[in-house]
């Protein structure tokens, strides 16, 4: 019965991350955001820093709620939220609007954050699986990659009709993961009705095991370098298209191109770990941030553009890195969302402070100076990272 079970809440797992994104809105984002939100480059930044607190400020309560009402009845709450941030965006005519689809972003990515990869390693005990959430993960992330890959070849074409048409089409895939939700079945049948007290210790016994925990406080470290470092690497691609002169033409072509190589390094992130050392993976990806954030910024020409292939060899493999090295981690099975939204929580707050200092520094200085130093500051923090994950994991 457990293992019929395990079957078909993966099964649900796979089809709610393969739509668990918009898939038609990558390559026109910022730009986007820029025509129909009627908002500067300095301003966008100024937001997602901004609504990004929300994500520090509900992350761990959300996640310790999931631990104690079970982690369907958040994701239901969460993906309620995404499908209303889809709905906004898609509708946005001003600065306003714009806001209220990232706070309403933020909200639903809180319920959700940590609570779907909880659930899917927890399934995957109850059957003595756990050995295989990596290559799970990975394959299902990386068939979403692989969905928007082909997905982004249709964009470019679509915005130049009409920048609203791909944001209508994403609203219809956002209901799929809020249904999928639906049918998927707690493993753990064990849940207690706590009251506030008890919501509480949970709390706080999931932030005490994160601090006092040396590996946890590696990966959130690291987390927080690589992720924040690509968040506004993320949100510069339209600009630097822009600047190097890639018509919008391209941009679905060039995102094809981009999810292809996720997809690639997710489906495939097990194979490349168990191949290459852990030690190098993390090197790797450090490398990969920082030269070529370094390199566009220093060489402002079309083909540079391309090196944000580099920054999605990272986006593919991360995820399915992160998670395996987390939960692996985590031996306490009543505080796995509450620590796993502790790490989110943390790297959401450094990811908050970088975007808006690289805000303030964009604006007097422009964008490509600014890419220099965040390129620098990566490696440089990358170096530091690399030397600590020696010490703990020799």
């Amino acid at each position: 019965m457990k293992s019929l079970l395990a079957r078909r809440n993966i099964a649900l797992y796979k089809i709610f991350v393969l739509f668990n994104e918009p898939l038609f809105w990558g390559p026109i984002l910022i730009t986007s955001l820029q025509n129909l939100g009627k908002m500067h480059l300095s301003d966008i930044y100024f937001m997602e820093s901004a609504v990004m607190v929300i994500c520090v400020l509900l992350n761990i309560p959300c996640g310790s709620l999931a631990d104690t009402i079970g982690h369907k009845k958040t994701l239901i709450i969460g993906r309620a939220f995404l499908f209303s941030s889809t709905v906004m965006f898609a509708i946005m005519h001003s600065p306003t609007t714009a806001w209220i689809g990232n706070i309403l972003w933020a909200v639903g990515y809180s319920f959700q954050s940590g609570a779907d990869k909880a659930l899917l390693y927890s399934t995957l005990t109850s059957v003595g699986l756990e050995d295989k959430y990596k290559k799970i993960e990975g394959c299902a992330i990386g068939l979403r990659y692989l969905v928007i890959a082909f997905c982004s070849l249709f964009v470019g074409y679509l915005a130049s009709i009409n920048i609203r048409v791909p944001l209508y089409l994403c609203i219809p895939f956002m209901l799929i993961p809020l249904i999928t939700t639906c049918f998927l079945t707690e493993t753990s049948t064990d849940r207690k009705k706590y009251n506030a007290k008890d919501q509480l210790k949970v709390l706080v016994d999931g932030i005490k095991y994160t601090m006092q925990n040396a590996e946890i406080r590696w990966i959130i470290g690291f987390c927080a370098l690589i992720m924040g470092a690509s968040k506004i690497w993320f949100f510069a691609y339209n600009p630097y298209f822009e600047k190097v002169g890639i018509d919008i033409k391209y941009y679905g072509l060039i995102f094809f191109l981009l999810n292809i190589v996720a997809w690639a390094f997710s489906h495939y992130a097990h194979s490349i770990e168990n191949y290459l050392k852990e030690s190098s993976c993390v090197k790797g990806m450090i490398l990969c941030v920082g030269i070529s954030i370094l390199l566009m910024g220093a060489l402002p020409f079309w083909p540079m553009a391309y090196l944000v292939i580099s920054q999605n060899v990272v986006r593919g493999f991360m995820g399915p890195f992160v998670g395996a090295f987390t939960n692996h981690h985590i031996k306490s099975e009543s505080i796995r969302v509450t620590v796993l939204s502790v790490r989110s929580s943390l790297t959401d707050a450094v990811t908050i402070i970088s975007l808006s200092l690289f805000g303030l520094m964009e604006k007097p200085f422009g964008l490509l100076p600014s890419l220099i130093i965040l390129g620098i500051i990566v490696l440089t923090l990358g170096k530091i990272s690399l030397t600590r994950y020696q010490k703990l994991f020799p």
